[in-house]
């Protein structure tokens, strides 16, 4: 395995302090894990972790225990020392329910020798309320310092935040390549996407690059609006699953599934002269398996007479788990509304990304459990904390005593009180129930 000095970070600590789960909590983070493989021992393993639109590798050494003097311990020793001496980075992991111990000065002494730089982690911090009883570990003198729970994924994303900060610049081109927004346009055939395509390309006229979808599977056009970057993925025409005529009706589907995949954000038209019939379902559904962020956008307007809150209904009614989606009524033949469709997708990726700070969840947390006292279900739940475990899509943890009791209704209210108070329109959104104590 290649590995890069400087886009690598090892986690180190002594025995028992959660460097594992930490490990297992940043790769698990998001589901792009590239190449996970055992290191030379079983003290010693590395991953590839994705966040944002930067990738780095993680390596997780084995705890050191200066004391135990026995030959296990000098073999753990000697391997996180040359996971060490490989990276750039090193995330010393401390305990917080334990306190600040004379082995954790041997270690960063240890870890000071390697001249590296160092951020410091203060896990198992399960109550971001009791920070403040935790000044003893400022005598390290360690900046940054962090406090996380890698148990429940508490600030972990912030952790993840300063990773990245810390590592080398990119590429400048891949860097530019890369902070364009991916936009995939997506609808049945003979809706409109090439007029809609067009409309885009030719009013601006900055095209920087065409690439021919040859590995890609569909043709790729950068172009630039308002300040911003955007990559256009065109797809052919989607049918819905079943046995196509013809070979290149197999292709379409492919095609457009793959760009669903790539995208950031689709774009699905639907031709307001037909309404929504069930290959629009599909590709709806399609989105919603893949969890991207979508905006819904009813093309041909200028040619019927059409009212948006009644198509929001419809699509409501029909479609109910893309509720999260902007919708738009537009006309690729003249132009109205297409790049305002556009703005939505940019729109809806900035609130994929929104982060939300524990205090304020804990304040959304207070106004959940007020609506419980009124309404008087459910009176065995108690709900311990809501936390945010990742972005792009947002990603809850609810913490409770007993998940059995938690039906679908009281997560739909769950769902639509965070959406409401936090903006998360255009974007879907996933909370996972846990019980508290388990990872």
């Amino acid at each position: 395995m290649n590995i890069d000095k400087e886009m690598l970070v090892a986690i180190s600590g002594r025995p028992n302090v959660g460097k594992s789960c930490l490990f297992n909590r940043l790769v698990g983070k998001r589901q792009s894990i590239v190449e996970p493989t055992s290191g030379v021992t079983r003290d010693r393993v590395y991953a590839t972790v994705t966040w944002g639109k930067k990738e780095f590798q993680l390596v997780d050494t084995g705890g050191i225990h200066f004391e135990a003097k026995t030959q296990m311990s000098d073999q753990i020793i000697k391997q996180a020392q040359k996971g060490i001496e490989q990276a750039g980075l090193i995330l010393f992991i401390v305990d917080s329910t334990a306190g600040l111990t004379p082995e954790d000065w041997g270690i960063l002494n240890f870890l000071r020798k390697a001249n590296r730089k160092i951020i410091m982690v203060v896990n198992k911090v399960d109550d971001m309320s009791k920070i403040a009883q935790l000044t003893d570990f400022y005598e390290l003198g360690i900046e940054p310092m962090l406090f996380v729970s890698a148990l429940h994924g508490l600030n972990i994303d912030e952790l993840l935040d300063v990773v990245v900060e810390h590592l080398k610049p990119g590429d400048s081109k891949k860097e530019v390549e890369e902070s364009a927004l991916k936009v995939a346009l997506i609808g049945k055939p003979n809706v409109g996407k090439s007029s809609f395509f067009n409309t885009l390309i030719n009013e601006e006229r900055v095209i920087v690059s065409d690439v021919p979808g040859t590995t890609r599977d569909a043709v790729d056009t950068r172009v630039s609006i308002d300040g911003h970057d955007y990559l256009m993925i065109d797809t052919a025409g989607i049918k819905r699953k079943k046995m196509p005529k013809e070979a290149i009706d197999l292709f379409s589907r492919s095609r457009t599934i793959q760009a669903i995949k790539r995208a950031d954000v689709c774009i699905v038209l639907i031709d307001a002269q037909i309404g929504l019939r069930r290959d629009d379902l599909h590709i709806l559904s399609l989105i919603k398996e893949e969890d991207k962020c979508c905006v819904i956008a009813i093309n041909k307007c200028d040619l019927v007479k059409l009212d948006i809150a009644e198509c929001q209904h419809t699509l409501s009614a029909q479609a109910f788990y893309m509720n999260f989606a902007f919708s738009i009524l537009c006309s690729a033949k003249n132009g109205k509304n297409v790049h305002a469709a556009l703005a939505l997708a940019h729109e809806a990726w900035n609130n994929s990304q929104k982060k939300i700070k524990q205090n304020h969840l804990a304040e959304t947390l207070d106004k959940i459990h007020e609506h419980q006292r009124r309404d008087g279900k459910s009176p065995h739940l108690k709900i311990q904390y809501i936390t945010q475990l990742r972005v792009n899509p947002p990603v809850f943890a609810m913490i409770v005593n007993k998940p059995q009791l938690v039906k679908p209704p009281f997560l739909r209210f769950i769902e639509s009180r965070l959406r409401s108070s936090y903006n998360f329109q255009g974007t879907p959104i996933k909370i996972i129930v846990r019980k508290k104590g388990i990872s």
